[in-house]
């Protein structure tokens, strides 16, 4: 073997030595889980609570194979993010015209979530910096809004706390500090509220797990939100034919207005 042969064997032997020094120093393990992946939407669904919960495993096991050791006076945090699938919205805002106020300018918002909900064990500006944060677009402040055409400044600020403040009102966005638990720096849960007019769709939870102001693992999860029963079948009907659907609602509306009218002639005479 040539001395240059011997030089990269060297390296890489130092390369791989060092990748798994970095794997046992992290080699913390996060187990999460939800108390379902399904949400139905019934006629009677009236909202409903998520629990989403797991576990940390503090032992780095050894190089040789024998006992792992215990990570002691390590702070762990979690980040909870629940968001739905992405959507154009349209978003309007009222102006006073004359002595009534009406709806007037209307803008599109691209690729925007329905649902936005984050919950951690702190505030999150004490377990990331600002620069992590944007990153991972996480929190209400973070939340990437992108408008289909272009405005100021003054009115994109204007629209986008309206935006937030009108969703916060509907709880379809809300964000929770210091809501998740630690429990002997092993179990954790966290619970989240689904309100009725919560969309449907396909959701993912992301789970964070911090330490020393650095993520070092990160778990997803799916969930379904969908209609049941007879709310599905019509749900699915609206949207698969959405204009046989229009036909059929008139049609529906002008039967009902005949059959009232039919029955308020027929108890007055």
């Amino acid at each position: 073997m040539s001395r240059s042969q011997r030089h990269i064997a060297g390296f890489l032997v130092a390369a791989v030595v060092a990748f798994m020094n970095i794997q046992m120093a992290r080699a913390e393990r996060m187990v999460t889980d939800l108390s379902s992946h399904v949400i139905e939407i019934t006629s009677q669904f009236s909202g409903t609570e998520l629990l989403i919960f797991g576990a940390i495993e503090r032992t780095i096991p050894q190089a040789d194979g024998g006992h792992g050791v215990t990570i002691e006076g390590a702070d762990y945090d979690i980040i909870v993010v629940v968001q739905s699938e992405r959507h154009d919205m349209i978003i309007r805002r009222k102006e006073l015209i004359g002595p009534v106020w009406a709806n007037k300018t209307a803008l599109t918002l691209k690729d925007i979530q329905g649902y936005y909900a984050i919950t951690s064990t702190r505030p999150l500006d004490l377990i990331l910096s600002a620069e992590q944060l944007e990153f991972l677009g996480a929190g209400l402040d973070q939340l990437k809004i992108v408008f289909d055409e272009p405005v100021s400044a003054a009115e994109m600020q204007a629209f986008r706390r309206g935006f937030i403040r009108n969703m916060r009102a509907k709880k379809l966005y809300s964000q929770q500090e210091g809501a998740i638990s630690i429990l002997d720096d092993i179990l954790f849960r966290a619970i989240l509220e689904f309100p009725a007019n919560m969309p449907v769709g396909d959701y993912q939870v992301d789970v964070y797990l911090v330490r020393d102001g650095e993520i070092i693992l990160a778990e997803k999860s799916p969930l379904e939100v969908g209609k049941a029963g007879i709310e599905r079948v019509i749900y699915n009907f609206a949207h698969e034919r959405p204009s046989l659907y229009g036909m059929m609602a008139v049609l529906v509306a002008l039967f009902a207005g005949w059959l009232g009218g039919f029955l308020s002639r027929k108890m007055s005479a």
